[in-house]
């Protein structure tokens, strides 16, 4: 009974679903300082970033445990999350804003200069603690805003499909401009650079003001009703009952595998290479016009393929399709130019060649398109119902140290994917700074290569574990009616302390 009320029960305010939709694309809107900006504008060796991986990577894991352990054990009446949203722009956009100060203040410097390379490396130790509170926040409030699965799926999936009307609006202005800057070829190189340090500064600093404006929308609006069972006990989770809750979430551990099996490859580098070698950001707009109005489609029957499919096979399907589209582009790419105009100005392969490449994306992006929805979706649903999954064996919510025991074994095998693929492109003869868009023939072969073909095969491996994703639609049912219930009686418990002054518990 207790399950059917609240399956049937709408609970978010349309101002509520707004800021939902809002919060959502907030995500999406900032120009964040990756890249191409370290790589050319602050000019920071691929040696260098490869060196000091490791000691980013443990930084991180250290401090995903601490903000995890302290969100988890946060409880003010304003909720468990929100508190963190309201004070975003407070810790968050300052961090963020400095780091695209940088190039202004070191500019002209070496890409080996140390006090360019210690700033830069403070700066993102700092920027990935601010990024942990908010991802944290983020996750946990959207996944607790409603306890009903079948809103909360509804959410999701209007919120992503309205992000597509705008999200990406900064990112198309900002490509346009780069691509204006970047392809000029009457100025030096120097010139160049310094117009593109006051694009990604001044683009960089309004859509981070814009974004930190919709979050705080949010957490105004926004409330918390999602009771975890651990509301009628005495004390909060600690960090070892996390971890034991854990052992016993197999679907999380499925997930953890996979994620933790594809960090054990190089790192797709599609970015790199259409700005370094095409030399045209906009290449991902023009290429995807033809499967545009495919993904707006692709919405519609995300409904309908829940109906007649497991979750566990969208999500599959949705990870893994494009792996032999991307080997069929690295196969056509790789085919000999004949036109002896274009072999005289050094473009010997198709992957050289603009247009023969926007073709050979634009089949890729309409095929994948199909299952856009599916994709945007789905995932978000996987992490809800783990996370879900993890109260009903336990019987306490731990969004946080969840999200974090999730991510840690992924960010340390990451570092190594991350870490090969910075000695690889320095192997390959890779340019930073003012050569950043002149590479040499082998070296554009290699980025392609690890833009297309390297990462297709490789992700392989990390299919296997994903085959044994265990939430059957039978135990799905079973797990929300209970859950149901049990939440009614913290829901209570709630209500009847509502008079009794507020605590912080850290």
């Amino acid at each position: 009974m207790a399950e059917t009320m609240q399956q049937g029960r709408k609970f978010v305010r349309t101002a509520e679903s707004m800021g939902y939709v809002m919060f959502d694309v907030s995500t999406k809107i900032p120009i964040k300082g990756e890249d191409e900006f370290i790589d050319r504008v602050l000019n920071i060796d691929k040696g260098q970033q490869a060196l000091w991986q490791p000691l980013r990577t443990v930084w991180d894991v250290i401090n995903d445990l601490f903000c995890a352990a302290w969100i988890d054990k946060t409880r003010t009446r304003f909720g468990k999350f929100r508190p963190y949203l309201l004070l975003y722009p407070i810790y968050g956009l300052p961090v963020c804003a400095l780091f695209f100060m940088l190039p202004y203040i070191f500019w002209d410097t070496g890409s080996t200069f140390a006090p360019k390379i210690a700033s830069w490396l403070i700066l993102s130790m700092f920027n990935e603690l601010t990024a942990t509170i908010g991802d944290i926040a983020r996750t946990g409030m959207m996944a607790n805003i409603t306890p009903n699965p079948q809103e909360r799926l509804g959410l999701i999936t209007k919120a992503k499909f309205l992000e597509m009307f705008g999200a990406d609006l900064p990112k198309h202005v900002f490509t346009i401009l780069r691509d204006v800057i970047s392809r000029n070829k009457k100025k030096a190189a120097i010139e160049i650079n310094m117009n593109m340090r006051t694009l990604y500064t001044s683009l960089g600093l309004s859509t981070l003001f814009i974004a930190g404006l919709m979050s705080l929308y949010f957490a105004i609006v926004s409330k918390e009703r999602v009771y975890g069972l651990e509301t009628v006990k005495e004390k909060p989770p600690t960090i070892r009952e996390s971890m034991n809750a854990l052992r016993h979430n197999r679907p999380l551990l499925m997930l953890m595998l996979g994620e933790v099996l594809d960090g054990f490859t190089l790192k797709r580098q599609m970015g790199t290479y259409i700005k370094s070698i095409l030399n045209f950001a906009n290449f991902g707009l023009i290429s995807g016009i033809p499967g545009s109005p495919v993904s707006y489609f692709s919405f519609a029957y995300v409904g309908k393929l829940r109906e007649h499919f497991s979750t566990k096979t969208l999500w599959l399907l949705g990870d893994y399709i494009n792996s032999p589209l991307y080997v069929g582009v690295y196969l056509f790419g790789i085919i000999k130019v004949k036109n002896k105009a274009k072999i005289s100005k050094g473009v010997t392969h198709y992957f050289m060649d603009l247009w023969p490449m926007i073709f050979a994306f634009g089949v890729q992006n309409t095929i994948d398109m199909t299952l856009w929805g599916t994709k945007k979706v789905i995932p978000n649903e996987i992490r809800n119902e783990c996370i879900d999954y993890g109260e009903w064996r336990s019987g306490f919510r731990s969004e946080g140290m969840t999200g974090v025991l999730r991510g840690m074994p992924k960010k340390l095998t990451n570092m190594v994917g991350d870490t090969m693929t910075n000695i690889v492109l320095k192997v390959i003869g890779f340019q930073t700074g003012e050569g950043y868009t002149n590479q040499t023939a082998k070296t554009a072969k290699g980025v392609f290569a690890m833009a297309t073909l390297i990462p297709a095969l490789m992700s392989i491996v990390s299919l296997i574990p994903k085959l044994f994703f265990n939430i059957s639609q039978a135990e799905r049912e079973r797990m929300y009616a209970d859950l149901a219930e049990k939440r009614a009686e913290a829901a209570s418990f709630m209500a009847m302390d509502s008079d009794q002054p507020s605590v912080v518990r850290t």
